[in-house]
């Protein structure tokens, strides 16, 4: 699954959901991250405030505040993804 984010770049999916790429438009690579343990990249869905976001989902019984699957957004700047809001 892939998309492209609000800032320009594009996300995609690989690997079973074990791996979120991030490359920029031309396809130059910028950084690859992992979902956090006991979880997967779900899908990509449109946040209210940030736009295209994977949303993650946790296993049963490693839920997150009583939720499964959480909106994260991808930090271009550190390379990383950040916890937002349950997706519902």
């Amino acid at each position: 699954m892939r998309t492209t984010l609000a800032t320009g770049q594009v996300a995609e999916i690989e690997d079973d959901g074990n791996v979120l790429r991030v490359s920029e438009t031309n396809g130059d690579e910028l950084f690859t991250v992992h979902p956090p343990e006991h979880s997967k990249f779900y899908q990509f869905i449109e946040h209210v405030v940030e736009g295209e976001c994977p949303v993650v989902s946790f296993e049963p019984g490693h839920e997150v505040n009583g939720w499964m699957d959480w909106y994260y957004k991808v930090n271009i700047t550190t390379h990383q993804i950040e916890k937002l809001n349950p997706w519902r």
